[in-house]
């Protein structure tokens, strides 16, 4: 009998780690929108920067993530970060207005810049020889999880107890989350005397061996990433960072704005928390089977037919809006995973640290120049939230059609 690889102790680890730093300070807080946004008197476009905030923040985080994780180690490190999500529910719950919602949104970025798919990337490429890609799903869930689990709670406890109580409560399961993480996460499998799961001392010998010998001069070393890639990458990463942040945060207002009562709206969120969990474990076997750049254009069909339902809100159909989140959330995953599998196939594996976490920058970049934009334009054409998403719609294609070029550039690259 095969005894259990420790690798997947770190992997459902790293799981209540994205559970935390992804899906309560995003998935999670997007439900609180509306609430916010009726109970405190913020307008369309204060409520949009909150998320604009988190984003800035969390972008300028991961500029700084590669000096931090110097400066401590992954297991401290990501321990923090979810300290600092449980830190901005905390204030979430001491606002009354405008500027502590401002300060709670701003702690919560720095807990999604330097605890997210950055370091789970790392730890799974260490940790990982063989089912890479679905260890590296089964760690994504962890924000569909919350997508599943915490809009009916929030709007259960908003709605029989208060916003400031729910925010509370939150806070708390978060604070005992970051001790688990700290206590059961390892940096590398060295830490416990182990091989990367999947990897045999006789694979792991081989590759020592093959990395201290100089190159032959008929098979040089291979080299980065050139230019065309990084181009390719970077402008599908920025498009899907577009899309996943600003995108997913404004679906409650979407549908509330277009007279859906609450409960079908938290309802609606948590069918895409189911897809989202779905999805991504059905992506990362889709990837170890077929290569992430077909399993990235056959699951972002799926996310496109999505964004064209959410322009449909206005029909007022329920059933429309279940098919919507249906599609969202199954194709929700190469949005939030594209850029670490696109990473994997594309890079040298001495760059895939560098190569993901810049490509994770760029992201943080797309979401950060577009969270505004969906309450801005709502402001400018009658509090309408439906244009956003044609445009939503529109970055798909364009993210898609990136993706397909970076992938023939890399099958020539590898033929020449």
């Amino acid at each position: 009998m095969k005894q259990f690889h420790y690798g997947w102790v770190v992997c459902i680890t790293c799981t209540l780690l994205l559970f935390v730093t992804m899906g309560t300070v995003s998935n999670g807080f997007s439900v609180y929108l509306p609430f916010i946004l009726e109970e405190k008197g913020l307008t369309n476009a204060q409520t949009s920067s909150l998320v604009t905030l988190r984003c800035a923040v969390s972008f300028v985080a991961m500029l700084g993530i590669g000096f931090y994780y110097k400066k401590v180690s992954l297991r401290v490190g990501t321990g923090l970060a979810a300290c600092c999500a449980g830190l901005a529910f905390l204030l979430y719950s001491l606002a009354e207005g405008y500027p502590l919602f401002c300060l709670g949104a701003a702690v919560s970025g720095l807990s999604y810049g330097l605890g997210s798919m950055i370091p789970v990337s790392i730890l799974i490429n260490r940790w990982f020889f063989r089912h890479r890609a679905l260890a590296l799903s089964i760690c994504a869930s962890g924000s569909g999880l919350a997508t599943i689990i915490l809009p009916p709670v929030t709007t259960s406890l908003v709605e029989n107890l208060s916003m400031a109580t729910a925010f509370r409560l939150e806070a708390v399961a978060i604070f005992a989350f970051a001790l688990v993480i700290f206590l059961v996460l390892q940096n590398q499998p060295a830490d416990k005397g182990l091989l990367p799961c999947g990897q045999t001392p006789e694979g792991a010998a081989q590759e020592q061996a093959e990395a201290s010998q100089p190159a032959a001069a008929d098979h040089p070393p291979r080299q980065g990433m050139a230019g065309q890639l990084w181009l390719l990458l970077g402008l599908a990463s920025l498009f899907m960072g577009a899309l996943a942040n600003p995108g997913f945060s404004h679906l409650s207002v979407l549908y509330t704005s277009e007279g859906f009562p609450a409960a079908t709206v938290a309802l609606l969120i948590s069918i895409i928390g189911v897809m989202l969990v779905v999805g991504k474990l059905v992506f990362g076997e889709v990837t170890d089977l077929i290569g992430a750049g077909k399993s990235t254009l056959l699951f972002g069909a799926v996310l496109l037919v999505g964004h064209v339902l959410c322009c449909l809100a206005f029909t007022g159909s329920v059933a429309l809006g279940v098919a919507m989140a249906l599609c969202v959330g199954m194709g929700y995953p190469i949005a939030t995973m594209g850029p670490s599998v696109w990473a994997n196939d594309l890079a040298p594996s001495a760059q895939y640290p560098t190569v993901v976490r810049r490509l994770q920058v760029i992201y943080a970049g797309g979401a950060l120049a577009f969270a505004s934009l969906p309450g801005v334009l709502a402001d400018h054409l009658g509090g309408s939230y439906l244009p956003a998403y044609v445009l939503f719609s529109i970055t798909i294609v364009v993210s898609l059609v990136c993706v397909a070029l970076a992938y023939r550039a890399g099958r020539r690259a590898q033929r020449a």
